[in-house]
């Protein structure tokens, strides 16, 4: 659940930002869709206007266990296709263009 997440002593910016999937471009389009302050805490929420966030984000975005599970499946289809991208996540090398020869040692050095 979305509102297990959330802190209630933090302003909305930043409590929704906690939730895995939402950032600050959705945090804005969130807090204007509803027409919320950005600057409000979520414990001067009213009860109607939280469930409003929750019902919006669920429907909306996904998040939490929802999108981990999509990106690992996207991550399995670039493998199974065999792209560049998933060829490069099989062997556990940088995927986007970043340079070996001297760098990425935290991620070879994970295999």
């Amino acid at each position: 659940m979305v509102y297990l997440q959330i802190s209630y002593k933090k302003i909305i910016k930043i409590a929704l930002q906690n939730i895995f999937g939402i950032g600050k471009f959705q945090v804005n389009k969130i807090c204007n869709y509803l027409g919320i302050s950005l600057t409000t805490k979520i414990r001067q929420l009213t009860p109607e206007m939280k469930n409003k966030i929750i019902i919006y984000i669920e429907s909306n975005f996904k998040i939490g266990d929802d999108l981990n599970q999509f990106l690992v499946q996207a991550k399995e289809n670039q493998m199974r296709i065999k792209c560049y991208k998933g060829q490069r996540a099989k062997f556990k090398l940088p995927r986007r263009g970043q340079r070996t020869h001297t760098n990425s040692r935290t991620v070879k050095k994970l295999k």
